[in-house]
C-alpha cells in the first residue's frame, strides 16, 4: 500500500471483477494495512475463491484502486488480498459503473453556501479516484458548484464532495454533470 498507515474501516467498496462488471457495493469491516488486506461482508458469496477483483475504495482522505484476490471467507466475511494500488492521478484512472443512488444536500455556489429544502436526488453513474459523473433529473446544477453527495451503501453513508466541471445534456428532462472529487480530510 502506498500510506501503510491508511485506514479502511468503514469505507465504501466497489468490486468488480476482471471484465470490469460491478459484482458488489459495500464497505470495509476490517482492514490490515501490514498484511495488505481488507475484509468485506456482503456481495460475494456467489464469487469462488482466488478470483481476482478490480476494486474502488472510497475514504475520507481520498480515493484509490487495487487488484485484489479473495482469499477466504468465514461467517460471511470475506477475506480480499490487495495490491498494486494507485493512488488518484489525472487521466489515469478508469471509470467504473457504479449506477448508486445518492441525494445532494449542499451546495456551495462561488461565495453562496446552500441547503436544498429537500435532498436533490441523483444517480451516480460513474465513479474513479478523481471523479464523477453524475445524472439528474429536473434539477440543473451550475457549473463551478461544489456538491456535498450524500451515498449510502448497506447502512454507511458516504459524503462525496464534487465540483461540477461540466454539464451535459442526456434526455428530456435528465443532465449528466460530470464533477472532479475533493477530499478534505487530508
Amino acid at each position: 500500500m502506498a500510506n501503510a498507515t491508511e485506514n479502511f474501516v468503514n469505507a465504501l467498496v466497489f468490486i468488480y471483477d476482471s471484465s470490469n462488471v460491478l459484482i458488489a457495493k459495500t464497505s470495509v469491516i476490517r482492514h490490515n494495512p501490514e498484511k495488505k488486506y481488507i475484509e468485506v461482508g456482503e456481495g460475494l458469496s456467489n464469487i469462488e475463491m482466488k478470483t481476482r477483483l478490480q476494486i474502488l475504495i472510497v475514504h475520507p482522505t481520498g480515493a484509490c484502486e487495487c487488484t485484489g484476490m479473495i482469499k477466504s471467507e468465514r461467517q460471511g466475511i470475506f477475506r480480499i488480498l490487495i495490491y498494486d494500488e494507485r493512488q488518484r492521478d489525472v487521466r489515469v484512472s478508469v471509470r467504473r459503473t457504479v449506477h448508486a443512488n445518492a441525494v445532494i444536500s449542499d451546495m456551495i455556489n462561488g461565495t453562496e453556501a446552500g441547503t436544498f429544502s429537500e435532498p436533490v436526488p441523483v444517480v451516480i453513474e460513474n465513479m474513479s479516484t478523481t471523479g464523477i459523473l453524475i445524472r439528474s433529473g429536473k434539477t440543473r446544477l451550475e457549473v463551478g458548484s461544489l456538491l456535498q453527495i450524500e451515498l449510502k451503501v448497506e447502512k454507511k453513508t458516504g459524503i462525496l464532495y464534487g465540483e461540477v466541471l461540466r454539464e451535459q445534456k442526456l434526455f428530456a428532462g435528465a443532465y449528466g454533470y460530470g464533477c472532479q472529487l475533493h477530499f478534505f480530510d487530508q
